[in-house]
């Protein structure tokens, strides 16, 4: 498609969706004369424009999906067509919401009773904001476009003191039928801010390329201007990286001339931010540009937002997928050696029970959602018993008590290699996603990278091999720290986590087979820890009666095969 020819599309697309507006608009204009004089003719010319609303709707969405199947639209313009789109299905969303508020009229038997409140402020600020809609869309105008969306504030403030008389007059008793029918009615009105909303969040989509709530992107321009960082939101392009299985939006917000600093803004639930926040400054401490720097922080309310220094390198997960061996190998030592001085600089000779099994219980809901496969019963082979996988489970949270560390460091919390940025140039490693950081046993973070290596599933020799082998150097790195601090339960307690993690991440995991696999994986781990300890004392922990807990040191010959790391 020609840019002429992609032009008049587009067009056309136009055209008719402003006289989408228009009919909405005057569908509105009709609902709010029925409302104070709720005649015959005013309803059936509302019911005759409703289907003019619904022709309009399949027609403009036909076109969108004709223009989305050209492979020569630049990115911009299909950005543009999927926001009409969407503006599109809400309008038609607000008329369908006014044919409702007339279809309740029939259950109005004192329209006194309606006529109490007052609907023109509700539909003043829909009028206002539809007036805007095209312009916000077409000439991608963000201040229309957070004018829409603050409409939906201003009804919902409205709807909410209609709620509270309706509510006060149906507790002195007062028809309440009737006053149940107006809730309906202005309830409807409610939505139909909602639907504004939708359609002030497709502008701004539309203006910046991202799909920003408002609220995200208030908090994105609050944090730009309470920060360091000499930015304005009308200077700089913003592109989402991902969001967070947690809610957290991560974005980057580069700076339009190429002389300025790019930065990260990330927003979530106002704890779990303000607990990254203190994380990142602990480790800042720790040792300076080993996080990344904060260059501003902004408390709005239920969530908060962050500005962070964007860190150059790639992540250390992509250097196993994508480099050469010997790359690799300097990537490798670099985070050995990183992790190292955190773990002596960070040594506490203070016990610290990981509680891997509870850690599992909290989470085996879920799993079992995604894979209600995995509730095995009983069975027999012979003379063998096995147990169903639940009563394992049970069985082995006995573990929690015998198998501590006896000392604490700093850990990651959640030490995933795509959490570890590396700068070969300039030979320095970067922690980032530090929120669950806190002094805890350091087989937390070892079992964590190793499974996360794990349950990629590449399985390109060169890549795979990479992979495999980061696992076994980084146990092996491990196991000599556990040798030089005493520690003798290293190698069950790694078992334990191990198991933990294969287990729990299956519910991020829609693959039967590799999800099947890595679940008889933490099985096999659980049998070993529950056998080892049953020879050792000659008692399972599921006997009745009371029994003896095992020492660490006695934990000391249970040994782990490094073909156990690696699928």
């Amino acid at each position: 498609m020609s840019t002429s020819s992609e032009a008049i599309a587009v067009a056309g697309v136009r055209e008719n969706f402003k006289f989408l507006v228009l009919e909405v608009v005057k569908l509105l204009e009709e609902t709010q004369r029925v409302l104070t004089d709720p005649r015959a003719e005013g309803i059936g010319k509302i019911a005759a424009r409703d289907d003019y609303v619904d022709n309009l709707k399949s027609m403009i969405e036909n076109k969108c999906f004709r223009l989305l199947t050209s492979e020569e639209l630049d990115e911009g313009t299909v950005d543009l067509i999927r926001a009409i789109n969407v503006s599109t299905n809400n309008l038609e969303r607000i008329a369908d919401f006014a044919v409702n508020i007339i279809g309740q009229l029939q259950y109005v038997s004192d329209f006194e009773v309606l006529h109490r409140f007052e609907p023109e402020p509700f539909f003043k600020e829909l009028f206002t904001a539809l007036a805007g809609v095209e312009d916000a869309l077409f000439r991608r105008d963000m201040s229309l476009a957070l004018a829409i969306c603050r409409s939906e504030l201003e009804i919902d403030e409205l709807y909410d003191a209609v709620f509270r008389q309706i509510m006060d007059d149906l507790r002195a008793g007062d028809s309440p039928e009737n006053l149940v029918t107006t809730l309906f009615i202005y309830r409807y009105l409610e939505r139909s801010g909602d639907s504004l909303l939708n359609i002030g969040e497709a502008a701004i989509f539309a203006t910046v390329g991202e799909k920003l709530k408002v609220s995200e992107f208030q908090a994105l321009e609050e944090s730009l201007a309470n920060s360091e960082v000499e930015l304005d939101l009308q200077d700089v392009d913003y592109q989402g990286i991902w969001e967070t299985r947690s809610g957290s939006r991560i974005g980057m917000v580069h700076p339009t001339d190429s002389g300025g600093r790019s930065v990260v803004f990330k927003e979530g639930r106002t704890k779990k931010v303000l607990e990254e926040k203190l994380a990142l400054e602990r480790w800042e401490q720790l040792e300076p540009g080993l996080p990344p720097r904060i260059f501003g922080y902004h408390d709005h309310g239920p969530k908060a937002s962050l500005l962070l220094e964007y860190l150059r390198g790639t992540t250390f997960q992509r250097v196993m997928l994508e480099a050469e061996g010997r790359v690799c190998a300097t990537a490798y030592k670099m985070v050995t050696e990183t992790v190292g001085r955190v773990w002596e600089r960070t040594f506490e000779a203070v016990a610290c029970k990981p509680n891997f099994m509870r850690q599992v219980a909290s989470r085996l809901p879920d799993v079992f959602k995604v894979h209600p496969e995995f509730r095995t019963c009983a069975a027999r082979i012979g003379a063998l018993e096995i147990p169903g996988f639940e009563a394992l489970l049970r069985q082995a949270r006995g573990l929690d008590a015998e198998l501590y560390a006896p000392f604490r460091v700093l850990i990651h919390g959640d030490f995933n290699t795509d959490n570890i940025i590396v700068n070969l140039g300039e030979r320095r490693v970067h922690l980032i996603d530090l929120h669950r950081s806190r002094p805890f046993d350091y087989l937390q973070d070892v079992s964590v990278l190793i499974v996360s290596n794990f349950r990629l599933k590449i399985f390109d020799p060169g890549p795979r091999r990479r992979l495999d082998q980061v696992s076994r150097e980084f146990f092996r790195y491990a196991k000599g720290f556990a040798a030089a601090h005493g520690d003798a339960s290293f190698q069950a307690r790694l078992a334990l986590g191990l198991a933990r993690s294969l287990l729990t991440s299956t519910r991020f995991e829609m693959d039967p087979e590799f999800s099947a696999a890595m679940a008889l994986r933490a099985r096999y781990l659980l049998e070993r820890l529950l056998d080892f300890r049953a020879q050792v004392t000659g008692v399972a922990l599921d006997s009745p009666g009371e029994r003896d807990p095992m020492a660490p040191e006695q934990w000391a010959d249970f040994h782990l095969d490094e073909a156990t790391l690696v699928p």
